[in-house]
């Protein structure tokens, strides 16, 4: 397996996560972060990590990390048990309520957290999307169950304009 990167990418960090869990052994090949000629050749796209695979060519991190968990099923990343992540979940989304208890977002202000925080919790509410195949958000959507307030502030952070 090669990995074409770029120094400091989080998606990156993901893919050497879920590789180092696995144990696979990886070929890092480092570009230029101000010259991506070489990974828009090789992926007609310009954004890391990009993955070869067994003569695939793969962009996007969840897709890179869901072919190594096709890879290498043992030990999985996917969780078991989905009882005991629906509790987990549960758990966390009354954190989240308590913390729009008296305010739109999640410190106040719109913000990191927010940020951080929506591109998961909003699969609470979100229909299911046809073309949207990800295990994970599948397991989101099955299992996150927005109160409230969460609701609400998942309709505030989505109208939010994006670039």
């Amino acid at each position: 397996m090669r990995i074409h990167r770029i120094p400091f990418s989080t998606n990156v960090e993901r893919v050497a996560l879920a590789a180092g869990h696995k144990g696979l052994p990886v070929e890092w090949v480092d570009h230029d972060p101000a010259d991506r000629s070489a990974i828009r050749e090789l992926s007609g796209q310009e954004l890391v990590p990009v993955a070869e695979i067994e003569g695939e060519v793969l962009y996007d991190s969840p897709r890179i990390v869901d072919r190594i968990e096709q890879l290498a099923p043992d030990p999985p990343l996917y969780p078991g048990d989905p009882a005991a992540l629906a509790r987990r979940l549960a758990r966390w989304q009354s954190v989240f309520e308590e913390l729009l208890d008296g305010r739109d977002h999640l410190f106040g202000d719109f913000g990191i957290a927010d940020v951080m925080a929506f591109p998961f919790l909003k699969y609470a509410v979100a229909e299911a999307d046809p073309a949207d195949t990800d295990p994970f958000h599948a397991i989101l959507r099955e299992h996150l169950r927005a109160g409230p307030r969460m609701r609400a502030w998942i309709e505030r952070v989505d109208a939010r304009p994006r670039a």
